[in-house]
């Protein structure tokens, strides 16, 4: 796969949050959404990480391009809701650093995220930095998944081919 197509792809999980948050005010096409394009977005990301494999960057450093879109969300999203106040934050940078872990199935991760609460039924802004924490994670796990099924899958083709021309 092309460089280009493979920093492209990297953004995929940022369109699908905007896309998620949307379409979610729409009755019955919302929750579906909710639903199904974070289950399909992680289906996208280990196939994703499965191509970095063939990419010019290797190992840690093909991770951490392929994840750069999470990793700069995830920083403007500390910089935007820890670093300023309310009068001083920026909007559009806070909503656009929120979409990249809207893309992933919170209602399997958020419940981890809850742990962090100081009181059981309040989402205080521990519990949100903890799930935008938390997503990073689930997606780093899930592309580096990929990434390693991919370098089996290369290795493997090495052995057969070995074999074939002993």
């Amino acid at each position: 796969m092309k460089k280009a197509l493979l920093l492209l792809g990297m953004l995929v999980p940022v369109a699908v949050g905007g896309l998620v948050n949307l379409l979610l005010p729409v009755p019955g096409l919302g929750a579906v959404c909710f639903t199904l394009l974070p289950l399909a977005t992680t289906v996208f990301w280990f196939f994703l990480g499965r191509q970095y494999v063939r990419a010019p960057w290797r190992g840690p450093l093909a991770i951490v391009i392929g994840n750069a879109a999470g990793i700069v969300s995830l920083l403007l999203y500390l910089w935007q809701f820890l670093g300023k106040t309310d009068e001083t934050r920026n909007t559009i940078v806070a909503v656009v650093s929120q979409l990249f872990s809207a893309s992933v199935p919170s209602y399997l991760t958020g419940k981890a995220a809850l742990l962090l609460s100081s009181s059981p039924n309040y989402v205080g802004s521990e519990a949100k930095v903890a799930l935008q924490v938390i997503a990073l994670i689930y997606m780093l796990v899930v592309f580096t998944c990929g990434y390693a099924w991919g370098k089996r899958k290369q290795a493997g083709h090495g052995t057969e081919r070995s074999q074939h021309t002993e």
